[in-house]
């Protein structure tokens, strides 16, 4: 068995509500795009896979038998994906039985969510549940209120409903991450930190933390992490044959971990048929195919109390929307909504109170540059009453007039 042909698509794909397109518009993370590669071989399977980021290149496939380059993480991750669905097709057995020994039927799944004001993130958690989901994935940033973000979204969840609480290092140190996990401890919805601080920068460190948090910590797995036994998890995620081995290196040390692989619906099931046949992978995945609005699969995979089912059909047991292809494909050249609207002027407007009704004010003109003030320290973070204002170009002069002082300073 040869590929014949391979084909990447690019479709932009809108965020599936208002408030998700406002948040992921403003800030440095994912956006509409997502590709779908397709592979025919010469005997008539058809395999999908997709991916959001970087595009993978798919030359290369054209006349590679599937079984023989399905473990080569190189390929790129959608085309890996699309591979082995053509492989598990051809021989009529699902991806999990190319990748291992299946040990669970169902698999944990996480929602996801960048920073949002709190009501937001109250309305995303409403979703969720509404959706199957009993943990969401929370990015704390230091321009946010997180007691208050996490005590607005507890109201509205059930009692043993779970939050990954996921700073992205900006709690800079040790002593800075202990005044602010020792408060979230306090509150039963927290489940896990995620990146406090980059614990390998500090491992000493990262360990005095440990002992003096109740709920776990968890880093993006690296092996200093690991032997330092510094924390308790970990986030996995790559190519399969990369994720089989941390996977075998977390389990020598009983380390539970989730994956993250960000796409559509056919990374989802993929990281669902990964991760059943890894014994560790016992923590809510992260996919993100719940941002958008469609996730390309012509039959939701349903989420229940938490969990997929592990697809029992061949290859990636799911099939794809070819209308939702159509609809969402744009050429590689066509850029994103958020491409555009990221182009335009803005003000984002950082505060926090003062004394009385005083309050402190930092503007900047692109998130970047306030992250880089955080990282730095050069701005207060986690501060109590911290707020993001987003103030568009309205064309006044007062307003050409600020954002260029901003400019000027490099904000």
């Amino acid at each position: 068995m040869k590929i014949v042909r391979a084909e990447r698509i690019a479709l932009n794909i809108p965020f599936y509500a208002d408030r998700v397109t406002r948040a992921m518009h403003r800030a440095s993370t994912h956006d509409e795009r997502v590709y779908v590669y397709r592979v025919e071989t010469d005997n008539g399977i058809v395999g999908y896979g997709d991916n959001h980021g970087v595009p993978s290149p798919v030359e290369g496939l054209v006349g590679q038998n599937p079984f023989a380059i399905m473990h080569n993480d190189a390929i790129g991750f959608g085309p890996q994906l699309a591979v082995m669905d053509a492989a598990g097709k051809a021989e009529g057995v699902p991806v999990h039985a190319l990748l291992g020994v299946k040990l669970r039927d169902r698999c944990p799944i996480s929602w996801w969510d960048i920073d949002m004001p709190p009501a937001d993130w109250a309305a995303e958690a409403r979703e969720s549940v509404k959706r199957g989901h009993t943990s969401f994935k929370m990015k704390a940033r230091p321009w946010r209120d997180i007691i208050t973000q996490v005590e607005t979204v507890g109201k509205v969840v059930p009692a043993d409903y779970k939050f990954d609480v996921d700073f992205n290092g900006f709690l800079l140190t040790p002593a800075k991450a202990e005044i602010t996990l020792q408060q979230l401890d306090e509150h039963p919805n927290v489940g896990i930190y995620e990146s406090p601080f980059w614990l390998t920068l500090d491992l000493p460190g990262a360990r005095i933390l440990r002992e003096r948090v109740r709920k776990p910590v968890a880093e993006h797995f690296t092996e200093p992490c690991l032997h330092a036994n510094c924390c308790d998890a970990f986030v996995v995620g790559g190519g399969a044959t990369e994720v089989r081995r941390v996977g075998a290196l977390a389990a020598s040390f009983n380390k539970p971990y989730w994956l993250q692989m960000v796409g559509a619906g056919l990374t989802a099931a993929y990281t669902i048929h990964l991760g059943s046949v890894l014994s560790h992978a016992q923590l809510p995945y992260i996919t993100c195919h719940e941002l958008w609005q469609h996730d390309l699969l012509k039959k939701r995979l349903e989420v229940v109390d938490g969990y997929i089912a592990v697809p029992d059909g061949p290859g990636l047991g799911v099939e794809l929307d070819e209308k939702a292809l159509a609809k969402y494909r744009v050429d590689e050249q066509v850029p994103t909504p958020k491409t555009q609207y990221r182009q335009k002027k803005r003000i984002l407007r950082i505060t926090w109170p003062g004394v009385g009704k005083q309050q402190r004010i930092w503007d900047f003109t692109d998130e970047p540059a306030y992250q880089q003030a955080f990282y730095r320290g050069s701005v207060p973070g986690f501060e109590r009453g911290v707020d993001l204002e987003v103030i568009e170009d309205d064309k006044s002069a007062s307003f050409r007039k600020l954002h260029q002082q901003l400019v000027e300073k490099g904000r």
